[in-house]
């Protein structure tokens, strides 16, 4: 009894739910590495400062001479520093749920994709046995070449779609037990995917922000590019740009040197810094074109979300209507039980499309970041217990 208990606690080790999966987002390295990020915003007035002692012998007589050598940051580049504090902010923040995001994306595509070759399976062997049908109705002058021909061009088509979706469920599962190693590729547990009206609902009921993630990064961006391109600027037009302050021993002589480095505004040019200016004031102007279209996102994935959401309902209806007619005919009966089969594939891609948009809702919209233990896929509202 005891050897049993433990053999079934073994093999139930290896069942894996989708917040086991979602649990290993706070040990992506896109979230880890933001930890060891350091502060550049230090504000200290001085690029750099450099020590340094020489001497000389001349017979019996001794020089040697110490100092220090100040560099000067330009007065912009003092003032502001490279200060990518609110970005990194952003970035902190955006990262596990970027994480987050991107193991919402494969437990949709390997649920969605495992449940498409169940209905494949099917429409598989249905297939077969219209094109027997067929064959014996051809033999029998009742049925024509043409929907011979077509009903093994059905066959073809199916066996293509099949080798398709058997891709993305292997790419789907491979990513998953990337992340959770132990995993034998059994169907998760308890995955209780929420439907498509509900993502309606949650949709409808979330208030939409004003900026997208996408927009806020970008206008961070363009915020770091115009602080570069203000201290690049400000280089050419630094006059101070550094002091020597060194001390001098002459035999019994001690004497003191003080030098300062200047430089004329404009007297020189400096090729490589004009060409680094063009290139930030370009892509500025791209991260600023960037964060404006950016604006509308979340908009226009809500309004995705309703129109698909929309058609699933009708296609739905449709389906139920169909399964409605009963048909005499052999070939009549199974022609309504392929269409059938490929209005429910039809409906698992519009499902999995909705999905995926709404997952990127909670992305540009921020709640992945807010909520990150919450399963937004799931009915019940699993929690991931860290």
């Amino acid at each position: 009894m005891l050897l049993s208990w433990i053999l079934l606690g073994g093999l139930s080790s290896f069942a894996v739910t989708p917040e086991q999966v979602l649990k290993t987002a706070w040990a992506d390295t896109t979230y880890t590495s933001q930890e060891e990020m350091r502060p550049t915003d230090s504000r200290n007035p001085l690029r750099n400062v450099e020590g340094f002692v020489s001497a000389e012998q001349e017979g019996s007589k001794n020089e040697y001479e110490v100092g220090l050598k100040f560099q000067f940051r330009s007065w912009p580049e003092w003032k502001l520093g490279p200060n990518s504090e609110p970005r990194k902010k952003v970035l902190q923040e955006a990262s596990l749920a970027w994480a987050l995001h991107e193991r919402y994306l494969n437990l949709i595509s390997y649920q969605i994709s495992q449940q498409k070759m169940a209905v494949l399976s099917s429409s598989m062997k249905l297939s077969e046995g219209y094109l027997k049908a067929q064959s014996l109705s051809l033999r029998a002058g009742r049925t024509t070449t043409k929907s011979f021909l077509g009903a093994q061009g059905d066959i073809y088509k199916l066996k293509r779609l099949e080798s398709g979706i058997a891709q993305e469920h292997k790419l789907a599962a491979k990513r998953i037990k990337s992340w959770v190693p132990q995993w034998e590729e059994n169907p998760l547990e308890s995955f209780d995917l929420i439907s498509v009206q509900e993502v309606v609902d949650a949709v409808g009921s979330l208030p939409t922000p004003e900026a997208s993630l996408t927009a806020r990064i970008s206008e961070t961006e363009f915020k770091d590019i115009s602080r570069e391109l203000e201290i690049l600027r400000g280089r050419e037009d630094q006059w101070v740009k550094g002091l020597d302050v060194s001390q001098t021993h002459k035999e019994d002589e001690i004497g003191y040197k003080v030098e300062l480095t200047l430089q004329l505004p404009h007297l020189g040019s400096d090729d490589l810094s004009r060409q680094k200016q063009n290139e930030l004031i370009l892509k500025r102007a791209l991260k600023q074109k960037e964060a404006e279209n950016s604006k509308d996102r979340l908009v226009s994935l809500k309004n995705q979300i309703q129109n698909l959401a929309g058609l699933y309902k009708m296609t739905s209806q449709g389906l139920k209507e169909s399964q409605k007619v009963k048909g005499q005919d052999t070939l009549a009966v199974l022609e309504g039980r392929l269409l059938q089969e490929q209005t429910e594939l039809d409906l698992l891609s519009q499902q999995q499309e909705i999905l995926t948009l709404f997952v990127e809702y909670l992305l540009e919209s921020e709640r992945l970041a807010t909520e990150p233990t919450k399963n937004h896929l799931s009915k019940s509202q699993k929690v991931v217990a860290l």
